[in-house]
């Protein structure tokens, strides 16, 4: 038995809120898809960036004939600048990159240097991190998941032993 009185209206206005309620959902699902790749990819891409700017800091700090001089414990002035020369070098290298000043902090162990050196000048390392990866991408709750899951800190570490 047919409503009578449904009968005259057409299928069209009966349900004419259902397209935006559907319309707001696949919205929400599409918006946090793609916020969640974005919001991942730019943590990878950024210890990428940390890694190789550890790297090319190490790099160009060795990259001189004088380290196979330095040891740690000579009092010779000539030595003890040569970490100091290669300490300037590495600040200037991180001044020039692409990266911003304030994401780039010396690591835990390395003092106020990007460089640490072991006591016999055999082995060389360089560091550089960010202390707050959420600064970079801000985690949003949503249905009771954090998107992006950030490490507590990226960091990029390199070391050279030199025999």
């Amino acid at each position: 038995m047919k409503n009578r009185y449904l009968s005259h209206i057409p299928c069209h206005r009966k349900v004419k809120g259902a397209a935006s309620i559907e319309m707001a959902i696949v919205f929400m699902l599409i918006f946090s898809l793609f916020y969640g790749i974005i919001s991942y990819a730019i943590p990878l891409i950024l210890g990428a960036a940390y890694q190789q700017l550890s790297a090319e800091v190490l790099r160009k700090s060795v990259s001189t004939s004088d380290i196979y001089l330095y040891r740690a414990d000579t009092a010779d002035d000539k030595i003890d600048n040569i970490l100091i020369e290669a300490e300037t070098l590495s600040q200037k290298i991180i001044a020039d990159s692409w990266l911003p000043e304030k994401w780039t902090y010396r690591c835990e162990g390395y003092g106020d240097n990007v460089l640490s050196v072991s006591a016999d000048g055999s082995e060389w390392k360089a560091c550089v991190r960010h202390a707050k990866p959420t600064a970079i991408m801000p985690v949003i709750s949503l249905l009771g998941f954090e998107i992006p899951q950030l490490p507590d800190e990226i960091k990029g570490e390199a070391s050279l032993r030199i025999r």
